[in-house]
């Protein structure tokens, strides 16, 4: 077996984008870089958690396929985006995995088989499928498969993106959650979940701060991150059309138009250093493109 380096470029995602819990996501112009080495060499075990998870999701594509998975398969993990704060870290990791066995094996799966097993590891799709396709899209299980939908958003966004030093674990941001909600939320959440995807599709942005106000995760988190809803309130008021808690937090998005998008990080940054955090502000855009593979043959 020749030695072959398979490169996959993998944007950070912002999932739940306000009330689309589980099912709405999208794909950040922040790309993480992950290169997978298969060689005929044994390779020592990792304690890395990001390269477990690749290495996890290169196992359970080979065992999709009906392959072997190789012994020598080294992953080098290069990537910006940290763990436990919102950002798909995870789906990057399992989305980069898949997408390396699918090459090195001739590309035998096709596209939804790739989205079903990076949502399968994940939990769900919201994550996994902007980090494989880009833009913005909708993601739901039905009937054991995984089936998504891209949506339209007006070119010239811009996201303004809070990364705070405190992580929320997902595990732990999950237990926050109820395991039954009232008729009145989940019609509530409904509506606004319609809404964002029809306002943003036609160019609605008036509408998209009704759409993202949810009742079923947000406010239940906000126990575990209480500057929260302060921050959302000074994203908007510095001219953002609308945030949110990105994923299951910490990290918060806002989505601006260019001309405010800076003055939106500030104020979000700003906010959280009045209540004695720390942490980062990004600026970026929505990616339109997800996951790209390059492949390179090694020649000792």
């Amino acid at each position: 077996m020749q030695s072959t380096a398979i490169t996959v470029r993998v944007p950070a995602t912002s999932a739940n984008l306000g009330a689309g819990f589980d099912c709405l996501g999208m794909a950040l112009d922040l790309f993480a870089s992950i290169t997978v080495t298969f060689s005929p060499a044994e390779q020592l075990p990792t304690e890395d958690v990001g390269e477990k998870m690749v290495l996890t999701a290169i196992r359970q594509t080979y065992q999709r396929i009906g392959q072997p998975m190789p012994a020598g398969v080294r992953v080098k993990y290069n990537v910006a985006i940290p763990l436990g704060r919102g950002m798909g870290a995870s789906a990057v990791a399992r989305v980069a995995g898949v997408l390396a066995a699918n090459e090195m094996t001739g590309r035998p799966l096709d596209e939804s088989a790739r989205l079903s097993i990076a949502s399968e590891l994940e939990g769900h799709g919201d994550n996994a499928c902007p980090a494989l396709f880009g833009g913005v899209q909708v993601c739901i299980e039905s009937g054991g498969r995984y089936q998504h939908v891209a949506c339209r958003y007006p070119s010239g966004l811009a996201m303004a993106i809070l990364v705070p030093d405190q992580s929320m674990p997902t595990k732990e941001a999950r237990k926050a959650l109820p395991d039954s909600y009232s008729k009145a939320d989940t019609v509530h959440n409904i509506g606004r979940v319609a809404l964002f995807v029809a306002a943003l599709g036609a160019g609605r942005l008036d509408l998209l701060d009704a759409a993202t106000d949810d009742r079923i995760h947000q406010h239940q988190r906000a126990s575990m991150f209480p500057p929260m809803f302060d921050i959302f309130a000074a994203a908007k008021g510095a001219g953002a059309h609308a945030a949110w808690l990105s994923g299951a937090g910490s990290s918060i998005a806002a989505l601006c138009d260019e001309a405010h998008v800076r003055d939106v990080a500030a104020a979000m940054q700003s906010t959280l250093s009045e209540t004695g955090g720390g942490g980062r502000s990004l600026v970026t855009r929505i990616a339109a493109e997800g996951a790209q593979v390059s492949t390179v043959e090694l020649v000792d």
